[in-house]
C-alpha cells in the first residue's frame, strides 16, 4: 500500500459515495471514527479494487492491518483465517488492556488535576454571566479573539491539560477539594459510557475487530473528555443564562458540548477555527448555532443537514479573521507568501519546486506541525516569514486548501488556491465548501499558478 497514493481515491464519485451512508452517532466518537477510520477503509477499498497481489507489512499499525483485512474482504479479495484470527486476538487483548486503562485514568486525573491547579472564585455560581467562551486550541482562541475583547459579563474557559498557554480561566478550575470525589465517579460513569457507545459506533462503521483496535490510541482521550465533560457539567451549572461560545465544530468535543448545552437548554454558538466539511458527518457539526465562512457554505450545510442552524453573517466572518482590529491595520506589503501544510508535505515540497525553477520571487511561511528543518535542508535559497500575522499582510497568499485563503481574500490579498495536487483539487470542489468562494483564485497547474501570481 506504501507505494500507492492514496490520493489518487479523491474523486468526485468517491466523495459521493462516502456521502451515501446512514449511520447516525451514538457516541462524541462518531465523528472522529468516521473521518480518520471509515475514510481510510474506503480508501483502502479503492486502491485494492485495481490490485491483484498485496499484502501489509509486518511492522504495520494493528489497526491498519485490520483495516487492510476488511477492505480486502469487502472486495472480496481472499484473507487467510490465520492471519483473520491473530489480527482479531490481538485486537481482542489491547482493548482489555485500554478498558482498565480508560476507567483508572477517568478516576484519578481529577486528583491530578486538583492538585495541579487551585479552585478560581471566577467560577462560582453567577447568574448574571452572559457569554461563556469554551477554548481548547490557540486557532480557536484567534478565532474567538475580538468576540472575547468585545464581550461583557464573559468568561473565558480554556482546558490547558495539554500545556495551553491563552488568556483565561482552566475548566479544570471548578475540581476542588469538596467536590474531587464526586467528579471522579462521575468521570468514570462518563468514559464506561463512553466506552459503550464508542465499540457501537466502531461496529457499526469499520467491524468488530477495526473498533477493538482503535482503543489503544484512545486511551488518554476518553479518560480526557470524560473528566473534561464532568467539569462542563459544572461549569453550565454555575452559568444557568449564559450564552456558550466554541471553536470546536465536528470533533469530540464539540458533540460533547452540543450534547451538554442542549440537555441544559443552553444556547450553543460555534465560531469555527477551521474550514466546514462538505459530506455529512454521522453526529453532526457543533452547536445550536454555526457560522460559516462563506453564504455558499451556509446554503450548502443547511441542505446537507436539513437544518436552519447553518449561518452566514459578514460581521461574524471578519471578527473571526480579526478584520479591522487595531492590531491588523497594517498596509499589505507586496510580496508573494506560500502558506504549507501538514498533511502531504510532498505536495509542498513540489510546489516550492516548481516556483524557484520558474523564477518566482516568493517566502514560505510554515504551517505550526511542520518542522524548519524539514525545508531548510531541501531549500536552503527560500526565505521564511515565522509570523503569521506578518505573512497575512501578503498581497499574494498561495495556499492549498486553508482558512488561509478565505482570510486573505476577505483582507484585500489575492487569494490562490494551488490545486495542482489531485487530492488538494476534490477538497476544494467537493469537500470544503467555503472554497468554492468566488474571491478565491484556483491555479490546476504550475503554468496557471505562474499567471495568477
Amino acid at each position: 500500500m506504501e507505494s500507492i497514493s492514496a490520493d489518487s481515491c479523491y474523486t468526485e464519485d468517491f466523495i459521493d459515495r462516502l456521502n451515501n451512508h446512514d449511520f447516525e452517532g451514538l457516541s462524541d466518537y462518531s465523528n472522529e471514527i468516521f473521518l480518520y477510520h471509515y475514510v481510510r477503509l474506503l480508501e483502502f477499498s479503492e486502491l485494492l479494487k485495481s490490485s491483484d497481489r498485496s499484502r501489509f507489512s509486518f511492522f504495520a499499525r494493528l489497526l491498519d492491518k485490520n483495516l487492510f483485512i476488511k477492505a480486502k474482504a469487502e472486495i472480496g479479495h481472499q484473507v487467510s483465517l490465520i492471519i483473520r484470527l491473530l489480527t482479531t486476538v490481538s485486537s481482542f487483548f489491547l482493548f482489555v488492556f485500554s478498558f482498565f486503562a480508560i476507567i483508572f485514568l477517568a478516576f484519578l486525573l481529577p486528583f491530578y488535576l486538583v492538585r495541579r491547579k487551585e479552585p478560581d472564585s471566577t467560577l462560582a455560581f453567577d447568574a448574571g454571566r452572559r457569554v461563556v467562551f469554551l477554548i481548547r486550541s490557540k486557532a480557536a482562541f484567534q478565532k474567538c479573539r475580538l468576540s472575547i475583547e468585545r464581550a461583557i459579563s464573559a468568561v473565558t474557559l480554556v482546558d490547558n491539560f495539554g500545556g495551553l498557554s491563552v488568556p483565561g480561566v482552566s475548566i479544570y478550575s471548578v475540581v476542588g477539594r469538596g467536590n474531587i470525589l464526586k467528579i471522579s465517579v462521575i468521570s468514570a460513569f462518563h468514559a464506561l459510557r463512553d466506552i459503550q457507545n464508542f465499540l457501537k459506533d466502531g461496529s457499526v462503521m469499520l467491524g468488530n475487530s477495526c473498533a477493538l483496535a482503535l482503543f489503544p490510541g484512545y486511551v488518554k482521550r476518553i479518560a480526557h473528555k470524560a473528566v473534561y465533560e464532568s467539569c462542563l457539567n459544572e461549569v453550565v451549572r454555575l452559568s444557568p443564562h449564559a450564552v456558550f461560545y466554541t471553536g470546536d465544530k465536528d470533533d469530540r468535543f464539540a458533540l460533547l458540548q452540543t450534547r451538554v448545552c442542549s440537555r441544559e437548554k443552553t444556547e450553543l454558538v460555534c465560531l469555527p477555527h477551521g474550514l466546514e466539511y462538505g459530506f455529512r458527518f454521522p453526529g453532526g457539526l457543533a452547536g445550536s448555532a454555526f457560522y460559516c465562512f462563506t453564504p455558499e457554505a451556509a446554503s450548502f450545510l443547511n441542505r446537507l443537514y436539513d437544518e436552519e442552524k447553518f449561518l452566514y453573517e459578514g460581521s461574524v466572518v471578519d471578527a473571526m479573521y480579526g478584520v479591522g482590529s487595531e492590531s491588523k491595520l497594517s498596509e499589505l506589503i507586496e510580496r508573494v507568501c506560500f502558506f504549507t501544510e501538514p498533511r502531504d508535505p510532498e505536495v509542498n515540497y513540489q510546489t516550492i519546486k516548481e516556483l524557484n525553477e520558474r523564477g518566482v520571487t516568493f517566502f514560505v511561511k510554515l504551517h505550526p506541525l511542520e518542522t524548519a528543518r524539514d525545508y531548510t535542508e531541501r531549500f536552503p535559497n527560500v526565505k521564511h516569514i515565522d509570523d503569521l500575522e506578518d505573512a497575512m499582510r501578503s498581497s499574494v497568499c498561495i495556499a492549498r486548501k486553508s482558512t488561509i485563503l478565505l482570510e486573505a481574500s476577505r483582507k484585500g490579498a489575492k487569494a490562490i488556491a494551488s490545486l495542482v495536487n489531485d487530492k488538494d483539487r476534490v477538497y476544494v470542489l467537493k469537500i470544503f465548501p467555503s472554497l468554492g468562494s468566488k474571491k478565491i483564485l484556483k491555479a490546476f497547474t504550475f503554468d496557471e499558478l505562474q499567471n495568477l501570481i
